[in-house]
């Protein structure tokens, strides 16, 4: 089932080698006649790093939007301008005004930008898909669409509002998903995990009827997290005895340390831009 999926971090805050550094996220992901981009980075780096790693955006059969935050969202116009039959995937919401609000600095605004507003909204109504709902790209690819907030101890990850003057709180409801099953159990990428990493991951357990949790890898924005939120997330991961977690982008330094001492050296490896692995029956093989 599972032969010959392949995923390559194409954008990261770390990166190695002569790539291109970048606060944002980008992932590739490969298998069959699926060629999947989830996320395009803040736009700066993601053409480049393809290149060098050739990855041809143009052969990409779907866009899948993880939020709408700038970081994650940044090369979709020209992304569109260089593939002309990729869907674009997308939870509702994700083209709206959003805010950074954080009290000891300057009010910034993190939403999708402009030209990339005018892209979605210039694309043929047959290439975009708005997701309310899981949705399945094929038999062993989903997206989760909105993810439902179950947990007490799970917030959003930070001051994030829908407007500048701070009236309204932004729930981040476009966030979602993307898993993929395979043999061993489910892999699951995500961007930036607003939902939470166990509302995430519990929720695409339910939704598939899968309760076994191969991998993890993306952003598990726990760069603010709290004791007992990193607790309930460390009891949650131990549960779910995944044989890897590839935290990028915005996990925090502390939280990656914290997740290696207790998972294991051997089961949390690092992301970066140009991290390249394949996922063969049980064994997952890094491309240096």
């Amino acid at each position: 089932m599972n032969q010959g999926i392949k995923l390559s971090v194409l954008v990261d805050n770390q990166v190695r080698g002569n790539l291109c550094q970048e606060h944002g996220f980008a992932v590739w992901i490969s298998m069959g006649d699926q060629r999947i981009l989830l996320d395009t980075g803040a736009g700066g780096a993601l053409f480049p790093n393809a290149r060098q790693l050739d990855v041809d955006l143009a052969q990409a059969t779907a866009l899948v939007l993880s939020h709408g935050h700038y970081d994650h969202s940044g090369g979709i116009a020209e992304f569109l301008a260089l593939n002309a039959q990729a869907k674009v995937f997308m939870a509702a919401g994700a083209e709206l005004e959003r805010y950074s609000c954080h009290p000891d600095k300057p009010v910034r605004y993190i939403g999708m930008c402009q030209p990339e507003v005018d892209a979605l909204a210039a694309l043929p109504v047959e290439r975009q898909r708005v997701l309310n709902a899981p949705r399945l790209l094929d038999n062993r690819i989903g997206l989760t669409g909105p993810i439902p907030r179950q947990t007490g101890f799970e917030d959003v990850g930070g001051p994030f509002y829908r407007d500048p003057w701070q009236l309204e709180a932004d729930a981040i409801a476009d966030d979602q998903a993307l898993w993929i099953e395979t043999l061993a159990g489910l892999v699951i990428v995500v961007g930036c995990c607003h939902a939470g990493l166990v509302n995430t991951v519990e929720y695409i357990r339910s939704v598939t009827g899968e309760r076994r949790v191969r991998g993890i890898v993306g952003g598990l924005h726990l760069l603010q997290a709290g004791p007992e939120r990193m607790a309930q997330t460390l009891l949650a991961l131990q549960a779910w005895a995944p044989d890897f977690v590839i935290p990028c982008h915005c996990t925090g330094e502390a939280a990656v340390a914290q997740l290696i001492a207790e998972l294991g050296a051997d089961k949390v490896l690092p992301g970066y831009a140009g991290m390249n692995f394949r996922l063969d029956g049980k064994s997952l093989h890094l491309d240096f």
